[in-house]
């Protein structure tokens, strides 16, 4: 029998899924190796149990970029760019996030003014030659910059309507300075803005040394393994691509770990049959939030990270530092948690492995919330004196007593994930209550009841294997590219025939990508769209379409259909105001086949494995452990109780019940 497996690396743990050809499913964890990841994930497919050749299809989220730039250990980088533009990069924009912030800060470019290149050469708006590129020049900056630098992003004026300079700049730097990686706008953001266009060459640029190696070593050591079968990288926007495509377009990898738990949030959301969820995910690093809307995942065609725009199509998802793993300290005679961890080493107290600072997991220990007969991944058993004596080195700072202090650890670290929560909903405008909140991740179920508490909401649903959760999406997810091309027309003087052949020329080039992907013709998905605006305004939203659709009935239909998207999206829309289409857009999936799921099985009567104390806000509870797995579907557990399986602890507080669907996701909902 044949496997696909997705792998997800973790800051603490990295989780693996392998998903049969019969629909059955296979979990394990191991430690995240930081040193070397490639270790961690060949030690969580060890404990699949199957062997790499039998694996149809392997893939993988990485954060080996996202933790590069966060942690600003990228590589060094020099801009070049059209003569007379060097400063654009770092004059940015005049825009401040935060107005009313006396401390704001912009964000430092990432490339240096002294690192910045001018090129001779000029592109028309319309992506005619002005002036011809100077090649000589550019092979003189090849020369000198080579062995000084990693990696160079090229950003010409106007590239976007036309690659030939942009180009040739890459071809002479792979006959001056072939060890340097050469990041071109053109493949990297082909739209207009010139900043944003820059910024978002730039931090691809930035990782992509980092993460060429990081994939070349975990492909050696899988190959090595026995793995033949092509590696599959996920990407910010929601599906997969090749390892290939990996190394070109490194930018698209920053957000490919979290994002397989939006995906896994489709596939559930069209299970259960509901169109809103919010998905956290809550690991032992880091709270990650997303949305599923109408049944699909928010994606947004541009992002932000800490400052930089990028202009690349990702899930809309916000991320703090509270985890299983934060850590518990006291600043000022206030009590903070996190957004520093214990990590995988040495880890939370109660893990054993040296660790002596007070974490959430060793709180919700203390609390008895995790149960006396868990087993952490599965594998690794928890010191509970271990964690109460880190967490009595706070409490005495305090002065309260060790239980008050382990309330207190789990409410802020509940606090910081529901205003995590808001971020991504109240502040755009959107009622989170409309919502049924996702849990999963490893600390996630231990939280869930207490945050959706927080916001007021009545559904909680715990997904089946939520500890892995992230690595499922993987495997249930499409490969994808996004096409973009600039296309400035007033709608009203634009022509069918006009509009007909740039959408046609869009949608061929999506199909091509894909079939050069090797995907069948019958497998192809194509979804065009086009970034539509009011005349004067900035920005855009993306009105889809259909491929089939004719050019004239298209854009007849336009103005409505972006009128009512305005008033969706922002509350208010101008249907007497002249529209302009900014971009053409396809979103090119090659279709994967997914094996039906099958129902949940569980016979006889829930099989109770002890009973525990529980403290919750005012009382201690005593309460039943239950093997999560042997809870049939439509068995109703009501709380105070605690469903245990090898991923994950599930908590359901007293004013709650819990009851597995057919395909074993827990669906809690408040009591009467």
């Amino acid at each position: 029998m044949g496997f696909t497996v997705g792998v997800d690396i973790g800051g603490t743990f990295t989780d693996a899924v392998a998903v049969g050809d019969d629909g059955s499913l296979r979990s394990a964890k191991s430690l995240t190796t930081p040193g070397v990841l490639a270790d961690g994930v060949l030690s969580a497919v060890e404990g699949l149990g199957i062997a790499l050749a039998d694996v149809d299809s392997f893939v993988h989220g990485t954060t080996a970029g996202l933790n590069a730039f966060l942690e600003r250990r990228g590589s060094r980088v020099a801009l070049l760019t059209t003569a007379g533009f060097r400063d654009v990069y770092e004059i940015g924009r005049a825009n401040r996030p935060a107005m009313y912030d006396l401390r704001y800060v912009a964000p430092t470019p990432l490339v240096p003014r002294r690192d910045i290149h001018e090129v001779t050469e000029r592109l028309a708006a319309d992506g005619s030659v002005v002036t011809p590129l100077d090649e000589a020049g550019v092979r003189a900056i090849a020369q000198r910059l080579h062995g000084t630098v990693d990696a160079v992003a090229v950003v010409l004026l106007h590239a976007y309507q036309n690659p030939a300079h942009e180009r040739a700049v890459a071809r002479i730097f792979a006959e001056a300075a072939p060890s340097i990686a050469v990041v071109v706008s053109s493949d990297i953001a082909p739209e207009w803005r010139e900043y944003e266009r820059t910024s978002t060459t730039a931090v691809s640029a930035y990782i992509a040394p980092i993460v060429l190696e990081y994939l070349r070593v975990l492909e050696d050591s899988l190959q090595h393994g026995g793995l033949v079968s092509d590696l599959k990288v996920m990407q910010s926007n929601g599906g997969v691509m090749t390892v290939d495509r990996a190394r070109e377009r490194a930018v698209q990898t920053l957000f490919s770990g979290p994002v397989g738990g939006t995906m896994a949030g489709v596939a559930v959301a069209a299970d259960l049959d509901l169109d809103r969820l919010l998905c956290v995910d809550m690991g032992g690093t880091s709270f990650d939030v997303s949305l599923v809307v109408d049944g699909a995942a928010d994606i947004a065609s541009q992002t932000e990270l800490e400052g930089h725009p990028l202009l690349a199509p990702s899930v809309v998802m916000h991320t703090i530092g509270a985890g299983g793993g934060s850590v518990a300290h006291v600043v000022a005679g206030a009590l903070r948690v996190g957004p520093r961890s214990a990590g995988s080493i040495p880890g939370p107290a109660c893990y054993g492995r040296g660790g002596t600072e007070p974490t959430v997991t060793d709180a919700n220990l203390v609390l008895g919330r995790l149960p006396d007969v868990a087993l952490l991944g599965g594998s690794l058993s928890l010191d509970k004196e271990a964690a109460r004596a880190a967490a009595a080195s706070v409490a005495d700072a305090l002065g309260m007593d060790v239980e008050r202090t382990a309330l207190g650890i789990v409410a802020v670290a509940d606090a910081a994930m529901a205003n995590a929560i808001r971020e991504i909903t109240v502040a755009r405008g959107i009622d989170p209550r409309e919502f049924g909140l996702l849990a999963f991740g490893g600390a996630g179920p231990l939280h869930a009841v207490s945050i959706a508490e927080e916001l007021e909401l009545e559904r909680v649903i715990v997904p089946g294997s939520p500890g892995v959760l992230s690595a499922w999406g993987m495997v249930h997810t499409d490969l994808r590219h996004d096409v973009v091309q600039t296309f400035f027309h007033a709608v009203e003087h634009l022509r069918p025939d006009t509009f007909a052949e740039a959408s046609g020329d869009v949608l061929a080039r999506g199909r091509a990508l894909l079939l050069a992907d090797g995907v069948a013709p019958e497998r192809i998905d194509l979804q065009p769209g086009l970034d539509v605006r009011y005349l004067g305004q900035e920005y855009t939203l993306t009105v889809p379409y259909g491929p089939d659709e004719e050019a004239g009935d298209v854009l007849a239909a336009l103005h409505g259909r972006f009128d009512a998207l305005h008033l969706e999206r922002f509350g208010h829309n101008n249907p007497v105001e002249d529209i302009e289409v900014v971009a053409l857009r396809v979103v090119a999936r090659g279709l994967t086949a997914r094996p039906e799921a099958g129902d949940v099985q569980a016979e006889g009567s829930p099989r109770e494995l002890g009973r525990q104390e529980v403290r919750f806000r005012d009382e201690t509870r005593e309460a039943p452990v239950w093997d999560r797995a042997s809870v049939a579907p439509g068995t109703a557990v009501s709380g105070p109780a605690i469903l245990l399986e090898p991923g994950c602890t599930v908590l359901v507080p007293p004013g709650w019940t819990a009851t597995p669907s057919a395909h074993g996701h827990l669906v809690m909902e408040r009591t009467a």
